[in-house]
């Protein structure tokens, strides 16, 4: 159905190999239109611009969020994107935090081919493996590659029988597979973390020091990840068919969960991302899939793999509540958009 020269949202199914997973409803896809500049005059706006920046402003869920940039796009590209308030625009450049996650995730794929991948290379992508490290610290000092950062003066990444085969969010599943497979590079220089990165995805991310942690240490901006994210949708990555395989439940009080962040009803892990949905008639289904960064960063892409959001911002004093945050806001903003009617 057309809304003013755009077209509205589809989604689709999308099935967890766990079997208890329902399928969302189908609608049109948008169109892309022609990228407008940012900050036109209120009396330019579509009735589904407004209602997504009056939800930006005044929602509940995004007025306490401070100044960022929110966007949502297609396989074509951006479909429209605004700053709340100023300094956060699509090329500002600033730490993801967890969203480095899904991108390393990608890397590793893309690298490996998913049909190669082993057992055990898939539980430390999906945070089974039972690898845990001991402390926080993003190995930011110049010149430590990535093994010092999984060593006892960074990470203190150790293994946890016990744990291996049950979920725990920890960044040291992904720190033992870049040990094994990258060890050697550093964040900055020849053959960087980012240079490896950047080969196997087609993007453009910056080099930082902290790269060499690779489940947290990255930074971009929203332009930048959004080359992943439509990546992820047009089909151009070894794990664009496979967001939803792998997974394993991901909730407190879900079986076989050690630990989570995740405190909004029900979710799964898969490989390097969360994969977000609501329950309807009795049935768990998907409706998205996202990374979402502790200082706020939330990369989003639909079940249906047709359109992508990226809500941009950088609040390093909240913890991992933050990620969660800027998920509720953002998703505000889409359905705003998606209804041209503000949501409170």
């Amino acid at each position: 159905m057309k809304q003013h020269g755009r077209t509205t949202f589809s989604s689709a199914c999308a099935l967890l190999t766990l079997g208890i997973i329902g399928c969302g409803t189908a609608d049109d896809a948008f169109e892309p239109v022609a990228e407008a500049p940012l900050g036109t005059s209120q009396a330019a706006l579509t009735v589904y611009e407004q209602a997504a920046q009056d939800t930006a402003t005044n929602s509940a869920n995004c007025a306490p969020l401070g100044n960022f940039y929110w966007e949502i796009g297609n396989g074509a590209g951006l479909l429209y994107g605004f700053p709340r308030g100023s300094g956060v625009s699509a090329t500002t450049v600033l730490p993801i935090a967890s969203a480095s996650k899904w991108l390393y995730a990608g890397a590793y794929v893309q690298s490996k081919g998913y049909a190669n991948l082993t057992a055990d290379e898939k539980k430390r992508l999906n945070f089974t493996s039972g690898y845990i490290d001991e402390n926080t610290t993003l190995c930011g000092v110049s010149g430590t590659t990535v093994s010092d950062c999984y060593g006892s003066a960074f990470k203190d990444v150790s293994y946890r029988l016990l744990q291996n085969g049950r979920f725990f969010y920890n960044g040291g599943h992904m720190q033992k597979l870049a040990l094994d497979d990258i060890g050697a590079k550093k964040g900055t220089g020849v053959a960087s973390v980012m240079d490896w990165i950047n080969a196997r995805l087609g993007t453009t991310l910056p080099e930082s020091d902290s790269d060499v942690a690779p489940a947290g240490g990255f930074s971009g901006s929203a332009a930048q990840y959004r080359v992943f994210l439509m990546k992820l949708i047009n089909n151009q990555l070894e794990l664009s068919s496979k967001l939803a395989v792998d997974s394993v439940p991901a909730w407190n009080g879900g079986p076989n969960v050690s630990y989570t962040p995740w405190t909004v009803g029900q979710a799964y892990y898969g490989l390097g991302h969360w994969i977000e949905g609501e329950t309807v008639g009795g049935v768990w289904t998907v409706t998205g899939h996202n990374s979402a960064g502790a200082f706020g960063f939330y990369p989003w892409v639909n079940a249906a793999r047709n359109r992508y959001m990226v809500l941009s911002r950088s609040r390093q004093l909240g913890g991992d509540a933050e990620g969660e945050k800027s998920r509720a806001c953002a998703q505000n903003i889409r359905k705003a958009y998606e209804l041209g009617v503000p949501q409170p």
